[in-house]
């Protein structure tokens, strides 16, 4: 169940008023409208407590002073943290707020082309565009830092034109007649005296490996060599139409909605979840970031406008993030949406144990059917367990009324027929998301560690959780088929090992055998999802990786499609063994020279790993986990130590954290 801290007690109250009869009728119906009738009442003595926005004029002006100390004392970094501070308390809701705002990105671009950022200058210098209120005394010298970051760009039209913007500008400078000419010959010399050339950062080509195919014509996200089964005890599932080898990507696919968690809010985007050193502000709240105009927009035009008020409150509470996620889920679409979706839902809302098929025939994670028809495992649910549900939900609705997304003729003790419908729909979001959501992550580093026997100087941590419709229908092994990791919120999926056609094609959701015994995995997957694990790892109590024989080698039986497996030791051969299954014979030395191969491979992977070049080791390693596979059984060391370098070199595809400094 989705737990709350301080929100918890709160509830626990309200239901503790709760009669043995209204528990009664609330656990016999079926009906999500009715448990949000019942319950509204008392759910409205939890308290929605008024939160400040964040802002404060005072702490904006302690900041620019502190950074701008730093930046004399040349202790770059933290004067652009200082700035950053300013900047995200700033208030933009007076002509002196927006002026002192643009003042701070105006030194922190200042800072920025200090350390050759010039990119990031051009990024601040459009953001002070953008606020306007940078005051007129000041342009040339924002004119004249362009003119300079493109004269190192060697893009000599652009930094002419800003030039010539800097000396039009010293009109408004406010400067005496010697100043000012003192100030012309300046921006002259300047014009003259380049600064030098910007250094050619190295650009990793993008590999056909990173390419995705796609070209699935019902699940748009997936490879077009995937499709999706149904069986009555195991839901939907990903099987293989083809044979996939080793590092394909099979999935892409963006989120039906994604949050960053409040630990995360100031330095990752609100919006696409990348890290940032370079925070736009919200203009109302100082409790989340973005890494863009473009991201601050697009997210100020669809939810945070109704989340500004409410993210501050809903973080107090000691709100999961699921329950950030279950409003996203609504605030991310005006209520006259889900209005014309009510008739398609009625009859899933009046019951909400039937069954409803999806009518679409494709399936998009912009599509709000594919996310509400995930699994709920409402058949195991406990009915008195909605009870803590629906008061969360209407809590959610609450906050709703209260930041004017039904508009401003709302009452908290009146309860509309539309917001009964939209708490419907939030209460089943929370279920939905409670099996069916998945974290977002990026790499960052650490101390020296060590991972199933493999020194790390990285880890890979969660800074929010996403809905990915598409890969929510992947089952679950503790030897997983596939690896993931995030660029932005975007998901990518790539296989970890061969997949033969006709395979489901297993994703992980935490427990590993390699790490974790038997009964701890299937217990922390009953607790979490609901299921007792049956994967093959788990039927077979597979070692622990640090208890694995390395002299060890399983070779599996030469008939097709029997399951027997052979266990040798590498100083006891013999050239035939007899099957126990079958009765037929297989020989030994071709599966001894195909592992021969790695003898040469391996340490060459290694090798272009520790040496850096890590597209050539990717190819290695990928190379080496097929020979692995077509002529052993796992478990084996050698699988795991291969598959976890595949995992590192794959996940540093993705996010990282903005001052990541790669050491793999």
């Amino acid at each position: 169940m989705t737990k709350i801290t301080h929100f918890q007690r709160y509830c626990e109250k309200a239901i503790g008023q709760l009669s043995e009869e209204d528990v009664d009728k609330f656990k016999s119906t079926t009906r999500e409208d009715e448990r949000i009738k019942m319950l509204y009442d008392f759910a409205r003595k939890v308290p929605i407590a008024a939160a400040t926005n964040g802002k404060d004029f005072k702490l904006a002006e302690e900041a620019k002073l502190k950074g701008n100390k730093l930046f004399a004392e040349k202790k770059y970094e933290e004067a652009i943290n200082s700035y950053n501070c300013g900047i995200i308390v700033c208030p933009q809701d007076t002509v002196s707020g927006k002026e002192m705002l643009t003042i701070l990105i105006s030194n922190r671009s200042a800072t920025y082309f200090e350390q050759n950022e010039f990119r990031k200058v051009f990024d601040d210098i459009d953001y002070i565009l953008a606020v306007g209120s940078y005051p007129l005394r000041l342009h040339y010298k924002m004119w004249l830092r362009k003119a300079k970051c493109y004269d190192a760009l060697q893009n000599e039209k652009y930094a002419e034109e800003a030039y010539n913007l800097a000396i039009s500008s010293l009109k408004h400078a406010e400067l005496g007649e010697k100043e000012l000419a003192k100030k012309i010959d300046s921006i002259q010399e300047s014009r003259k005296n380049k600064k030098s050339p910007l250094k050619n950062h190295e650009i990793i080509p993008v590999s056909n490996e990173d390419v995705f195919t796609g070209g699935n014509k019902e699940y748009v996200s997936a490879h077009r060599n995937i499709y999706f089964d149904f069986d009555p005890l195991l839901g939907r599932f990903a099987r293989a139409v083809e044979n996939i080898e080793t590092g394909v990507i099979i999935l892409e696919e963006n989120p039906h909605c994604a949050v960053v968690s409040q630990e995360n809010s100031l330095t990752n985007c609100q919006y696409c979840c990348s890290s940032t050193c370079q925070p736009i502000a919200c203009s109302n709240c100082g409790y989340v970031v973005f890494c863009s105009l473009n991201c601050e927009r697009q997210a100020n035009s669809t939810y945070h406008k109704f989340e500004c008020n409410t993210q501050p409150i809903l973080f107090r509470s000691g709100g999961s993030i699921n329950c950030s996620m279950a409003m996203r889920m609504i605030s991310q679409k005006p209520h006259g949406f889900f209005l014309q979706k009510k008739k398609q839902l009625k009859d899933f809302l009046k019951d909400s144990c039937k069954k409803v098929p999806i009518k679409s025939q494709i399936y998009r994670s912009d599509d709000y059917l594919t996310a509400f028809f995930l699994c709920r495992n409402e058949h195991l649910r406990k009915k008195g367990e909605l009870v803590h549900y629906s008061v969360m939900a209407i809590y959610l609705l609450r906050l709703l009324k209260f930041a004017g997304y039904f508009g401003s003729a709302v009452k908290d003790d009146v309860l509309t027929e539309e917001e009964t419908f939209i708490a419907s729909l939030i209460l089943l979001h929370l279920q939905i998301l409670q099996f069916n959501s998945h974290e977002i992550s990026e790499i960052r580093n650490t101390e020296e560690s060590v991972v199933e026997g493999i020194q790390t100087f990285y880890k890979s941590e969660y800074i929010g959780a996403g809905l990915y419709p598409t890969l929510a229908l992947f089952n679950h092994s503790c030897d997983p088929s596939i690896v993931r990791y995030n660029v932005g919120n975007r998901m990518i999926v790539r296989t970890i090992k061969p997949i033969t056609a006709g395979d489901i094609i297993y994703e992980n959701y935490g427990p590993m055998y390699t790490t974790m015994e038997v009964n701890e995995r299937r217990s922390k997957l009953q607790e979490r999802y609901w299921f007792e694990c049956y994967c093959t790892p788990c039927q077979d109590d597979w070692p622990l990786f640090e208890n694995m024989d390395p002299d060890q080698i399983k070779l599996g039986c030469q008939t097709d499609n029997c399951p027997f497996e052979f266990t040798l030791y590498k100083n006891d051969f013999c050239p035939y063994l007899q099957c126990d299954y079958c009765n037929s014979v297989t020989k030994v030395f071709p599966s001894l020279r195909g592992l021969a191969q790695l003898s040469v491979m391996l340490p060459k992977a290694e090798h272009l790993y520790n040496a850096g070049q890590t597209r050539e080791a990717m190819k290695h390693f990928m190379q080496s986990l097929d020979i692995l596979y077509k002529y052993s059984k796992p478990p084996c060391p050698d699988m795991v130590k291969v598959q976890q370098r595949l995992r590192t070199l794959f996940i540093h595809l993705g996010n990282k954290q903005v001052n990541y400094i790669q050491n793999l």
